[in-house]
């Protein structure tokens, strides 16, 4: 395998907290610095985050760390676009990782996991799964998301891809971090239960 990027999307509006949901700070680190921070890693060539709304308070949250920046201006059309806005600097890649940035509790090792799968079974998509739900971040060839990039509208992402191609998905045992996300006040309440010390930024 060549080149292999992680494309973080971060551009949602967090609609239903009211408030951006990627700078609420876990134990002094924000859900979005959280959620990169493990892909900075020798085996991926580099890290690339889609901002969209708030895109200021996203690019500030990630100072320091070697990451790339891409803004996509239609956001609010869905996810899709995010997809399509990376698009343009992905020439000479052979495989992408795509990870949600609202996903804080991903490990590095997980992430290895999937690339080695990716390697091993030299398929065109990887996924982990994690108590009979499947998670992120998903690993796919850059070819086929390429040939299939007409495929992405709205907010539905990659699924209409993953679905189309269901029969070449190999699925590795992953653990709750690949599931768990920021998405609601029920699932901020949780982690202050769990002992995390949490801080909503709704500036």
């Amino acid at each position: 395998m060549k080149i292999v990027f992680a494309i973080i999307l971060a551009a949602g509006t967090s609609s239903r907290l009211g408030f951006n949901k990627l700078t609420v700070s876990i134990d002094g680190e924000s859900v979005i610095r959280r959620s990169v921070k493990p892909f900075l890693m020798a085996e991926l060539h580099k890290v690339l985050v889609v901002t969209g709304h708030d895109h200021r308070k996203i690019t500030k949250e990630l100072e320091g760390l070697d990451v790339s920046l891409i803004h996509n201006p239609h956001y609010k059309e869905g996810m899709s676009t995010s997809v399509k806005a990376a698009m343009p600097f992905l020439e000479g890649t052979d495989a992408l990782f795509f990870h949600l940035g609202d996903k804080p509790f991903v490990s590095s090792r997980s992430i290895k996991l999937v690339l080695h799968a990716y390697r091993e079974f030299k398929t065109k998509i990887v996924m982990p799964r994690f108590d009979g739900k499947t998670g992120h971040p998903v690993m796919i060839n850059t070819s086929l998301l390429r040939d299939e990039i007409g495929m992405l509208h709205g907010d539905s992402g990659l699924r209409e891809v993953i679905e189309k191609y269901k029969e070449d998905v190999v699925f590795i045992e992953g653990d709750s971090g690949n599931l768990y996300d920021i998405d609601t006040i029920q699932a901020i309440d949780q982690l202050r239960e769990r002992g995390y010390r949490i801080e909503e930024n709704k500036c």
